[in-house]
């Protein structure tokens, strides 16, 4: 009986130490887990603390990057709208300066009219040249050269014809004529019925070789073997 009651004893002590074990060991787990929770909490709020400066640094980023897009695109409208200025200031001056040659060549063509107007005649050596080689076949043929009086401008221009003729062989004589009224301009001919296929010779050279700006006129003499020219005022 006493050994029953000491083993009832003992089981009790055991029973409190095990609970007493156990509720310490529910503390410290209890304690530990608390512990750790706040270790999680501590660890996501960290967490969560970077994020979202991890967020705001990239909506920061973002938002440069964008502002920075901004001012590339107003650059670049900027630019293009230089080059386009650019381009119509180039244009206009391009317009500007054709209306500018177009006057210049204008006043130059209008110029040379009145020198050419004014001016004295003369034949060229490629124009005697082009008359000579059409002549050569007319060799030895009679040519009289007829001017109004004291015109230096017509004799000049008539003694460079018969130079040219002469040149061509032929047998050429220039003199004054008396002239009633108004002297016809340009270069006139004579022609009798036996020189018509000379003069026409002679005509078509002189306004091949461009000495005749125009159509040459004719007149047909009493005189069968006269062949005349006469040469006028510009």
């Amino acid at each position: 009986m006493h050994f029953l009651e000491r083993g009832l004893n003992w089981s009790t002590l055991a029973y409190v130490v095990f609970v007493c074990l156990a509720a310490g060991t529910s503390f410290v787990l209890a304690l530990f887990a608390g512990r750790v929770t706040s270790a999680k909490d501590t660890e996501l709020k960290t967490l969560q603390s970077k994020s979202a400066e991890a967020v705001a640094n990239a909506h920061a980023g973002a938002a440069r990057a964008n502002a920075q897009a901004a001012m590339a695109y107003q650059e670049k409208q900027r630019l293009e709208a230089e080059v386009a200025y650019a381009q119509a200031h180039r244009e206009r001056l391009r317009k500007e300066n054709l209306e500018l040659q177009l006057v210049v060549e204008k006043e130059r063509a209008a110029r040379l009219r009145i020198e050419e107007r004014l001016g004295a005649r003369h034949i060229s050596v490629p124009q005697r040249q082009s008359i000579q080689a059409a002549l050569v076949r007319f060799r030895g043929q009679r040519v009289s050269i007829i001017t109004p009086p004291a015109d230096p401008e017509i004799d000049a221009f008539a003694g460079e014809i018969k130079a040219v003729l002469d040149a061509a062989g032929m047998a050429v004589t220039m003199a004054p004529a008396l002239v009633f009224g108004k002297p016809q301009p340009g270069i006139a001919l004579e022609v009798g019925a036996n020189r018509r296929q000379f003069a026409t010779a002679l005509a078509k050279a002189l306004v091949d070789a461009g000495v005749a700006s125009g159509p040459i006129t004719a007149s047909e003499p009493d005189n069968a073997d006269l062949l005349e020219i006469a040469v006028g005022p510009k």
